[in-house]
């Protein structure tokens, strides 16, 4: 995926409105459209194993704020890609 197939996707979403948003975590700056993003890689790899996160968690939640289809583990690798563009 490149970053501008990720810009397209994420047009219009609340994770493109927290990108530019900052929180304070171990005494540095970043953006809770990341924050968000790395917590819920991990908890859509927990989801696609049977293991529900915490009892409000939704996967539908998580499509929602991305803008992503499918099941959790296509979400999961869509999210990881997201990171890696993010990172670069």
């Amino acid at each position: 995926m490149k970053l501008e197939q990720m810009i397209k996707n994420i047009n219009g979403t609340q994770f493109q409105n927290d990108l530019g948003k900052n929180i304070s975590v171990n005494n540095g700056q970043m953006p809770v459209g990341y924050w968000n993003l790395i917590t819920s890689i991990r908890d859509c790899k927990l989801y696609s194993k049977g293991i529900k996160p915490h009892r409000m968690w939704k996967i539908s939640d998580v499509k929602w704020y991305f803008g992503v289809k499918g099941d959790a583990m296509k979400i999961a690798e869509v999210l990881e890609q997201y990171k890696t563009l993010l990172t670069q």
